[in-house]
């Protein structure tokens, strides 16, 4: 892409927060948050470093709206992976929005990092004063499985069983990242893999 000083620079209005959210999300996709810069957001739209703060007061506010575009996205792809499942098994529901997030880490591996890694804690604090809707989604469809019996225990323990199930999806996902992975051959789907021994482990109490 051109310069700024290479072509004719763009007025402040011309601009809109879905522009500069866009551009911010390729500049951190392919560099991370620390390549991410005011400067670097102007170079690339063709206008003052200025222009950017229109809209956004500071670098952390432009952050905390990617946190919060992201996690709108994440949660409609949660959704709408739950709701092609044809059964109504909670278990079934589960498998689906485990696949759907671990989809969408990998296709927006930075943007997750910046999401759910501890070292941006406190910009992801700032921007959900209370728990993501993502992870208020997948709480939900545990306790339905309380609620079914597919999950026969006590209902005081479904925050732990909760968590437990979460920190896998997560830990599945960070193992990934950083090629820990490692399929052998002939295995199976490792989402798939997991979902099932969950099943066969929390059915049989």
């Amino acid at each position: 892409m051109l310069e700024a000083s290479n072509k004719q620079r763009r007025i402040r209005n011309s601009l809109s927060r879905e522009e500069i959210r866009n551009v911010s999300l390729l500049i951190l996709k392919e560099e991370g948050l620390d390549g991410l810069s005011m400067r670097k957001i102007a170079n690339r739209l063709g206008c003052s470093v200025a222009s950017p703060y229109s809209y956004y007061e500071s670098q952390i506010d432009l952050v905390q709206d990617l946190i919060k575009s992201g996690e709108d996205e994440l949660l409609s792809m949660l959704k709408k992976g739950s709701a092609e499942v044809e059964t109504g098994s909670a278990f079934q529901q589960l498998a689906a929005i485990a696949r759907s997030y671990f989809n969408f880490a990998s296709n927006n591996r930075e943007l997750h990092k910046v999401m759910f890694v501890t070292d941006y804690g406190g910009v992801h604090r700032k921007a959900f004063p209370q728990l993501p809707k993502s992870y208020r989604f997948f709480l939900e469809t545990v306790r339905i499985g309380f609620e079914s019996g597919e999950i026969p225990y006590p209902k005081n323990e479904y925050p732990a069983i909760a968590r437990m199930m979460w920190s896998w999806m997560y830990g599945v996902i960070v193992l990934d990242m950083t090629g820990m992975l490692r399929k052998r051959k002939g295995s199976g789907n490792p989402i798939e893999e997991g979902i099932s021994y969950f099943q066969k482990l929390l059915s049989k109490k």
